[in-house]
């Protein structure tokens, strides 16, 4: 708003400028939808390793009912979902690597 106001424009210019930027937005998101990435690999990927959803909310920084949502499809959230994915990539190569070494001293 500030920006426009230095350019000279009167409040209802200004609004005129937003309404038509929203409009541009919104019209864009209709004629080239863009699909949500799946998922659902995330909560079969943390009970196969054993973890609660409550850990993965606490390691990730964020409450059980975003990382529920996230899992379930009903919000999307791509940086949290990388983060996510990312963790529990770590977590079975941390246990892949516990399992080897556990061999290992076991032979």
């Amino acid at each position: 708003m500030a920006k426009r106001t230095a350019e000279g424009k009167s409040k209802r210019e200004i609004m005129r400028c937003l309404k038509r930027y929203t409009a541009r937005e919104l019209y864009r998101q209709i004629t080239n939808p863009q699909a949500a990435p799946s998922n659902a690999d995330l909560r079969q990927m943390r009970t196969k390793l054993g973890f609660t959803i409550t850990t993965a909310a606490r390691e990730l920084g964020h409450w059980p009912s975003k990382i529920s949502s996230l899992e379930r499809g009903l919000v999307r959230n791509d940086t949290l979902a990388t983060s996510y994915r990312q963790w529990l990539t770590e977590q079975q190569l941390k246990s892949r690597l516990n399992d080897q070494v556990n061999l290992i001293q076991h032979h």
